[in-house]
């Protein structure tokens, strides 16, 4: 037992550079894949905890690396990983089986973000132990392929899930590149010669190829790939209707988008509402998350709203292909024509599992809020314990002047009714609209308060429900569309342009009350701009959306089209009135808001040119690059032909001894490209007699031997050293 412990104590300390750069590319992969799960625990949880769940199997697999074999050290991971999963079952509120579990896991491999699984946070601390144990472990232990396929898999399972983006996934790749190429040359026997040397430049080259070559060859040579890159994703202009309803499970802020006129629905109803196709409840800083399950409409437990309700019944056509159940909230019934293809989300709204083809018809009822302004100001804040958990959920990452700004803004609000009120006017009045945006870096809601001037839907939608969530008001998003054109009696069409995002705020003993804060006339001449553009043949946004194809739509000519009133809100009082106890709501936002123009209130006064600097990812990109072209050129027989030839055409002068060092330099370079390189072993004056050099040559040799040997060398002895090297080199054209 001692002699294995000892070796593998002197295995532990053995380190050479190669190694060191092994252990660094292990490093850098489990970086790649715990920069993705440390995301996820700060959007939903504390991020704090992240570090000792990361740090103690670190600590623990460079302990036990000296004293348990590789076989152990795989069933602890083992037990790390099923204790894990057990431990996120538990915490979860709904009863998991583990085929369920399975099923969930194998969903999410289809692009479905891990922020989607219940207790996210939770799930992140229990996954991250096991790789990091076991990679680490292997690695010390020169296990490098090993160490680097464990890696590799966690991180490939979060870029199936969408989670790791280009620039985490090209650092896992290169670091996992850099921990089996090192760790290759590490084991080698010659690591410690000159092999070391060579086998390292060997390794950067393929390391840098990794990098450089995504970036300027596409993936289908001949097709219609685009490389991968860093700056922009390559893609056109989307569409409102893309980005807002066709979104699926996570939902991106996006920048500049465009309106799609395609019709997509009739709507016969009382009442124009909001229609209604999903919300979002996660908000990551720069987009939302749909969390939770989804049952079937037959054994889903339906319930309205539990205040004041108002029935609604919508008879709805299908005009085009669309993927999206629009509804008036909250549903409660569907026609049992399509009841079968129907799921209802967590939060009471219903999708559709299928397309819904051209010409279909269905009817929905729902229990539309009715709730009068003097409920909603009297409603309280007693909140259920899970809407609070689900509906206040901020990134850990968000800026604390956000809290600040909406502290400052909604002072005098006196209920959660007044200040949603407040920050919806706010928005209204202090941001313009525009479809026309560059998408911020960072947190959206900051960025929106802080240094936007205009934005739409997402925007407004998401910056209130920052605002209010940072309140402690259970808020979220909701997407779907607006009411449309009117098209006769009770009669809407409903246009891909007409997908719209607003917000849903929570009242107790009401439930969920609809707000909208993007400011409606911009928006409303936005839209009618498009369908006029469609109208005279342009083709802006025409053809998109998220229908899924508009082959043989149904004919809307015959419908009397004329613009739709905004949808009745009830007895909710106009968004221009003022809460109570407040003389005036405008005057009281104009005092709060402070500088209505965010990017003239940061914006120094400098109008000078500025050199673009390059990002961190680009920064790297480029050393990468040119260590990898450094060491081509080290290895490059050219490079090394180059140099020779320079190096025997000029000799840069010194002093007298160091002139002639340099001169019998230049003369081995010399005879070895004209003759043929010196044996190991082999003297200058044996060299000489083989090839037989010549007489300039064993001059220059017997004064280099007295220079080297003697005391002193003069200037008239470098001088003369120097002269028959030329000699040589003349000689030997």
């Amino acid at each position: 037992m001692s002699t294995r412990s000892g070796a593998l104590d002197a295995e532990a300390v053995d380190v050479s550079p190669a190694r060191l750069l092994a252990l660094a590319g292990a490093l850098g992969v489990m970086l790649s894949y715990l920069a993705v799960l440390y995301e996820v625990v700060a959007t939903v949880g504390d991020p704090l905890l992240f570090y000792p769940v990361v740090l103690a199997p670190l600590v623990a697999a460079t302990i036990l690396s000296r004293f348990i074999r590789v076989s152990v050290a795989l069933a602890i991971g083992g037990v790390l990983f099923v204790g894990g999963v057990m431990w996120h079952m538990l915490s979860v509120t709904t009863s998991v089986e583990v085929w369920e579990l399975v099923s969930n896991n194998i969903e999410l491999l289809t692009g479905q973000t891990v922020l989607r699984i219940e207790e996210a946070d939770i799930w992140a601390l229990t996954v991250a132990p096991t790789p990091v144990f076991v990679t680490w472990f292997l690695a010390l232990r020169r296990q490098y392929v090993g160490a680097a396929a464990v890696s590799g898999g966690m991180l490939g399972y979060l870029v199936l899930t969408g989670d790791a983006g280009t620039g985490i996934t090209l650092l896992g790749v290169v670091a996992a590149g850099v921990l089996v190429a090192f760790g290759d040359v590490e084991r080698s026997d010659e690591r410690r010669t000159t092999a070391w040397s060579s086998g390292a430049d060997h390794a950067t080259i393929i390391v840098a190829l990794m990098v450089v070559a995504p970036l300027v060859i596409t993936v289908v040579p001949g097709g219609a790939a685009t490389p991968v890159t860093f700056v922009g994703d390559g893609q056109g202009t989307p569409t409102m209707e893309d980005n807002v309803v066709g979104s699926g499970n996570s939902l991106d802020i996006a920048g500049t988008i465009e309106l799609t006129p395609e019709p997509r629905y009739t709507v016969q109803s009382e009442q124009p509402r909001y229609w209604r196709t999903a919300g979002y409840d996660r908000y990551t800083g720069d987009g939302w998350v749909r969390t939770g399950t989804q049952t079937v409409y037959a054994n889903a437990d339906i319930e309205g709203p539990p205040g004041e309700t108002e029935q609604l019944t919508q008879q709805i056509e299908v005009l085009t292909l669309v993927e999206q159940l629009p509804t008036a909230w909250r549903p409660i019934s569907i026609d049992h024509q399509v009841a079968g293809d129907v799921k209802v989300n967590d939060d009471g709204g219903f999708t559709i599992a299928r397309t819904l083809r051209v010409g279909e018809e269905f009817e929905v009822v729902s229990e539309v809020p009715n709730p009068s302004a003097e409920e909603l100001a009297g409603a309280g804040e007693n909140y259920p314990e899970e809407v609070v958990e689900t509906y206040t959920q901020l990134p850990a990452s968000t800026p604390d002047r956000l809290r600040e700004r909406t502290e400052h803004i909604t002072q005098n609000a006196e209920n959660p009714y007044e200040t949603a009120l407040v920050v919806q006017e706010w928005l209204q009045m202090n941001r313009e609209y525009s479809l026309d945006v560059d998408r911020p870096d960072g947190d959206i809601a900051d960025a929106f308060l802080f240094e936007m001037e205009a934005g739409y839907c997402t925007y407004f939608a998401t910056t209130m429900v920052a605002m209010l969530r940072s309140e402690g008001i259970p808020a979220r998003m909701a997407v779907g569309y607006s009411p449309g054109e009117r098209a006769g009696d009770d009669r809407y069409l409903v246009r891909g342009l007409n997908s719209h995002a607003w917000v849903e705020v929570y009242f107790p003993e009401v439930g969920w009350v609809e707000f909208d804060p993007t400011p409606s006339v911009p928006r409303r001449q936005a839209e009618q701009a498009a369908v006029n553009q469609a109208g005279s043949g342009g083709d802006s946004g025409s053809g998109g959306g998220s229908g899924g194809g508009s082959s043989d739509p149904v004919s809307v000519d015959e419908l009397e089209i004329e613009e739709s009133d905004p949808p009745d809100t009830g007895d909710l009082p106009d968004v221009d009135a003022a809460p109570a106890n407040s003389d005036s709501l405008e005057e009281s936002l104009l005092e709060q808001s402070g500088p209505t123009n965010p990017v003239e209130a940061t914006q120094e006064e400098d109008d000078g040119f500025l050199v673009p600097l390059p990002s961190r990812e680009q920064f790297l990109l480029v050393l990468i690059a040119l260590l990898g072209v450094g060491a081509w050129v080290r290895q490059s027989t050219f490079t090394g032909r180059l140099f020779r030839a320079f190096v025997i055409r000029f000799q840069r002068r010194s002093d007298p001894a160091t002139d002639v060092e340099r001169a019998y330099e230049r003369l081995v370079l010399i005879l070895e490209g004209r003759y043929r390189p010196r044996e190991t072993g082999e003297t200058m004056r044996q060299y000489l007699d083989d090839v037989n050099a010549g007489r300039n040559a064993r001059r220059f040799v017997e004064l280099h031997e007295r220079a080297r040997y003697g005391e002193t060398v003069s200037q008239e002895d470098a001088d003369r050293a120097v002269e028959l090297v030329d000699r040589v080199r003349e000689s030997a054209r």
